[in-house]
């Protein structure tokens, strides 16, 4: 408790950074064969056993899982203790975070929690740990399963490829086990397990699921003790897991209660509940899901380990989760949805092609299309090592706006306006939306406002965008210019197009408001304080006492930087 008083000695450690945690542990730096004591209590330097999982073992699931048989016992974990729960001055600094410039993050994660929280603590009860684990995941990945990050883990619990197969996940072309929530549960589960009987402390294991075992364990040697505030204390780990532990205690006593903190008007998903069918041969998802009578959107994310539309065998099988009573209705469309040739189908609107060029790499390709290496080396299961072949075709994610017309008269005969909608003469404009979508970013793509769209879609806060959901433009956008040059567009430099949005928004606003918006630019890779001053035309001087940093201040990719307002 004595190193706990003197945390505030620490300071403000990046709060203003990237909301989810990007583990050290799934980077090249990890130990890939760390050891744990026999005795937990005799200090982690004797060596045993590997920490290592399952290898290719199949991970265990889940037959059914419904809502009223989920009946948590009110027992101890018997075999671990339980999480400690305290507030220091680290904790209270990201809880002040979160209710102020993270506040969007939370809620959005908020409401996410609500559909996995049942199933992911049942895995966690299963295996006997404590359920509270289940708030790594929020920050982890904000319960997503696309969460990438740029040491390219992935899903909910962001695992790296050889970490999820050490641990029995099913990582392909096809299928990444990563993305589901229950079999990644129960590889986070393993791990965790793994930890604590390693270190004897929650609080050391959480740091070494976020830096690395290794180096947790060598400074447990160092320093000789197992109090993570003392090792804190001396700033022996890296900034990111000092504040690890602290998020985590505040994103749990926000989760817990979030009334409390000023999250009362959350608008939580409902939970997930499913049955599986067990199948033998390969299948389409979108023709299954059509013959079911089924949203495709809301079929996949019961099944989100698949990648594309082809559900592909596992050890001569195919389990697929559907919808609570429906076991009758799958085995009839599985029949009707089996396909012939294997072969990966993104889904519709999700990615387009690409040809390799001559001077062409993961990276530049990234930029060109704004995504990331680590989320295009998943997508096209490229290995670090392996080189791009001139001719070759990649999938990238595909950012040919689409924006329909549909007339007024279409609207009053179909089902198609699923968002709300005025009544409106002529034609009214819609966005589809597309995978990595917010509405900051079709905002700002169309010279609007966030508060606009909400207002014409009725969407409420903390509300999650569908990928191929129709979102109302307002009537001011004209025609053409949403499809103007778009292959243009994906090769301009994001720098260039950054500060036309950047311009064209706060032009906007000024004209609607006599205060001028604060704008943020956020940092991408290869950028410096030089080159984003002058991208937006400020004094450099002035861009550095806006967000108080000195001439020795390194800033970070993700950061978010305010950009001084013109006189």
């Amino acid at each position: 408790m004595q190193g706990r008083t003197i945390l505030s000695a620490i300071g403000l450690l990046f709060l203003s950074a990237a909301f989810l945690t990007s583990c050290a542990h799934k980077t090249a730096g990890s130990l890939d064969k760390p050891v744990i004591p026999t005795d937990p209590t005799a200090g982690p330097t004797t060596a045993t056993t590997n920490i290592a999982g399952g290898g290719d073992a199949p991970a265990p699931t889940i037959d059914s899982f419904h809502l009223q048989d989920d009946k948590p016992t009110k027992d101890t974990v018997a075999e671990f203790d339980e999480i400690p729960s305290e507030v220091n001055p680290l904790v209270e600094k990201w809880i002040n975070y979160f209710q102020g410039k993270g506040r969007g993050h939370m809620e959005r994660y908020l409401a996410r929690s609500a559909r996995y929280e049942k199933l992911m603590k049942k895995v966690l009860r299963d295996n006997k740990l404590p359920e509270d684990l289940f708030y790594i995941a929020l920050i982890e990945s904000g319960f997503s399963a696309r969460a990438t990050s740029h040491a390219s883990a992935v899903g909910y619990w962001q695992f790296i490829r050889g970490t999820g197969k050490r641990y029995g996940m099913e990582i392909n072309k096809f299928v990444d086990e990563r993305r589901d929530p229950e079999i990644a549960t129960q590889a986070a589960a393993d791990y965790f397990r793994a930890l604590y009987q390693m270190f004897g402390s929650w609080y050391l294991s959480m740091a070494s699921y976020n830096v690395g075992e290794g180096k947790v364990k060598r400074e447990v040697n160092r320093l000789d003790t197992r109090d993570f505030w003392e090792i804190a204390k001396k700033k022996r780990l890296p900034r990111e897991t000092i504040n690890y532990i602290p998020k985590y205690l505040a994103a749990r006593l926000i989760a817990k209660d979030p009334e409390k903190f000023g999250f009362g008007e959350i608008d939580y998903l409902p939970p997930i509940e499913f049955d599986t069918v067990k199948l033998a041969e390969p299948l389409n998802l979108r023709v299954m899901s059509e013959k079911m009578n089924l949203n495709y959107e809301d079929f996949k994310a019961l099944n989100p380990k698949f990648k594309g539309e082809i559900a592909t065998l596992s050890n001569n099988a195919l389990t697929l989760r559907i919808p609570v009573g429906t076991l009758e209705a799958a085995k009839l469309a599985a029949n009707d949805s089996k396909v012939d040739k294997v072969e990966f189908v993104a889904d519709a609107g999700d990615t387009q092609e690409y040809r390799i060029r001559r001077g062409d790499s993961l990276y530049t390709i990234a930029r060109k299309f704004r995504t990331t290496v680590a989320y295009l080396r998943d997508l096209n299961d490229i290995p670090r090592k392996k080189r791009l072949r001139v001719g070759s075709r990649i999938s990238v994610p595909d950012r040919t706006p689409r924006v329909t017309k549909v007339s007024y008269k279409e609207k009053e005969s179909t089902a198609t306006a699923n968002v709300a909608m005025a009544s409106v003469d002529g034609l009214s404009k819609f966005y589809i939306v597309q995978s990595g979508d917010s509405l900051f970013s079709i905002a700002m793509k169309y010279n609007t406002t966030v508060d606009s769209l909400k207002k014409l879609n009725s969407i409420r806060r903390g509300r999650v965008l569908k990928v191929g959901a129709k979102i109302r433009l307002p009537e001011s956008v004209t025609p053409g210019d949403e499809n103007k040059d778009s292959q243009s567009k994906n090769q301009n430099s994001q720098d260039s197009t950054q500060r036309k949005m950047h311009k064209n928004n706060r032009a906007v606003a000024g004209s609607k408001r006599k205060t001028v918006k604060k704008s943020y630019h956020i940092v991408r890779r290869g950028e410096n304080l030089e080159k984003i001053a002058k991208n937006y035309s400020v004094d450099l001087k002035d861009f550095k006492s806006k967000n108080k940093l000195r001439n020795s201040s390194r800033i970070l990719v993700g950061q978010r930087l305010l950009i001084p307002n013109e006189n």
